[in-house]
């Protein structure tokens, strides 16, 4: 039997041209996009004082932070594109490495993309005052065109991403000096009454406004699958992750104090809105609209930033050969992965059109992705016993009070994931089983090559 060709490194070598505001635009833009608009009120409905609600988006923020400070390490010890297919590949060899990969090509990012689109179409289509009905064209059409801005270039992309990040920071900076610095001149939106949640303890309630917490802090991994492409990472990857990740911290805690100085703790619980409440009470109905603009721009950054990493882990694993060869190939002219991106964008689509909104697509992602974050975090601990062995250098950068972070992540992504199988019911099982589907086709895969050499 002929060989296989082999491609040139050229092929599927993606270059390093993403310096250090881009990483760091796609730290923040990619965990900056619905959430601070809609978790706030989820987070009033189960903790009712407001400094506990600060506190409980600080400890959202510290347990980010902690997988943060362990994902910098990985990525200065292996600057390579795909982010945590290679940690968990270095740490636990192909298996695990190819289940990851198949669980991000079939339903993390293609579930992510569609569910943030669902937000940028609803808000779009409210801003132009179309009917329910162009909702998901108008999605797919943001999804197709924002996948051939990538297409043409990695520079495009993260440009594009840089732009939106910029300027979705811009808007949420204005709305919290207006809330803070102007009088609420308008009169309430009639609503019904809040539903008031089950009487539980303190921990209860805080584990259950965790979940939308750290699905608002969700996104501080993506830099990492572009690092092969990043000029200087060791340098560049711990600020784009670690202090990206601060920064969104300080946004957050920001804009609730926004939020709360406007519509107090009753009102945050009250308007699932919240943010278009806020701005409303202070600017009016056009006020409002601005932020339906706001919420737009920032969902439609973070659909960016999703397809611009999305595809390195599909390109990554076919150039090791773990998946279909040409996957890994590269425009010639371009330079980008531009089979794995059309793919993705592909089942974007499909993944929005089988979706009636964003709760119902959400379900499928959060539970699998945290499974993996989890796993990666567990891979530096793989990664020191390696460097012990002297089997690997010692990187320029250590995680800070090792092991404590790596161990806190772990345990807290832990309690995370019983969670939400307790609660979300079929969907979060089914993104897991969908993700453990991938160990038999690794098999079969590897089996086929087997035969195949």
């Amino acid at each position: 039997m002929a060989a296989t060709a082999v491609p040139a490194r050229s092929e599927i070598e993606l270059k390093r041209q993403i310096g250090l505001y881009a990483a760091t635009a796609i730290t923040v833009g990619n965990i900056i996009g619905s959430g601070i608009f809609r978790s706030p009120h989820s987070v009033a409905q189960h903790i009712t004082s407001f400094w506990l609600v600060l506190l409980a988006w600080v400890i959202g923020g510290v347990l980010s932070i902690c997988g943060s400070l362990a994902l910098a390490e990985l990525a200065v010890t292996h600057p390579k594109t795909g982010g945590l297919y290679v940690f968990i590949r270095e740490g636990f060899g192909d298996a695990c490495g190819f289940v990851f990969g198949w669980a991000n090509l079939w339903v993390i990012k293609p579930t992510v993309i569609a569910s943030i689109t669902s937000v940028f179409a609803l808000y779009f289509c409210q801003v132009l005052h179309l009917g329910k009905g162009a909702e998901f064209p108008v999605g797919a059409a943001a999804i197709l065109l924002l996948t051939f801005v990538n297409w043409l270039g990695v520079k495009e992309g993260a440009r594009t991403q840089s732009l939106f990040t910029t300027l979705k920071v811009i808007g949420i900076a204005a709305l919290c000096v207006a809330a803070l610095t102007l009088p609420a001149s308008h009169p309430a939106t009639a609503v019904e009454a809040a539903t008031h949640a089950p009487e539980t303890s303190f921990l209860q309630a805080l584990a259950l406004a965790m979940i939308s917490i750290l699905f608002a802090y969700d996104g501080w991994t993506d830099s990492t699958y572009v690092a092969g492409e990043v000029i200087n990472p060791k340098r560049v990857m711990p600020i784009a992750i670690v202090w990206g990740t601060w920064l969104v911290i300080a946004v957050y805690v920001l804009t609730n104090i926004a939020y709360f100085h406007v519509l107090g703790a009753g009102g945050v619980a009250q308007y699932e809105a919240v943010g278009s409440e806020t701005i409303r009470r202070l600017l009016g109905e056009w006020g409002a609209r601005a932020l339906a603009v706001l919420v737009a721009v920032s969902t439609f950054g973070t659909t960016n930033g999703a397809i611009l990493t999305g595809p390195r882990v599909t390109q990554a694993m076919a150039a090791d050969g773990l998946l279909w060869k040409p996957l890994a190939r590269l425009d010639a002219r371009r330079g980008t992965p531009s089979l794995a991106l059309w793919v993705q964008g592909v089942l974007s689509c499909v993944w929005l059109w089988c979706a009636s909104g964003f709760e119902d697509v959400s379900g499928w992602f959060v539970t699998t992705s945290w499974l993996f974050y989890a796993l990666t975090t567990a891979s530096l601990f793989v990664q020191r016993r390696r460097e012990a062995r002297g089997e690997l250098p010692t990187p320029t950068y250590r995680t800070p009070l090792y092991p404590l972070p790596a161990v806190i992540f772990i345990v807290a992504t832990a309690g995370i994931i019983a969670s939400d199988l307790h609660d979300s019911g079929w969907k979060a099982w089914a993104g897991v089983g969908v993700a453990a589907l991938g160990f038999p086709v690794y098999w079969l895969w590897k089996g086929r090559r087997a035969k195949a050499a």
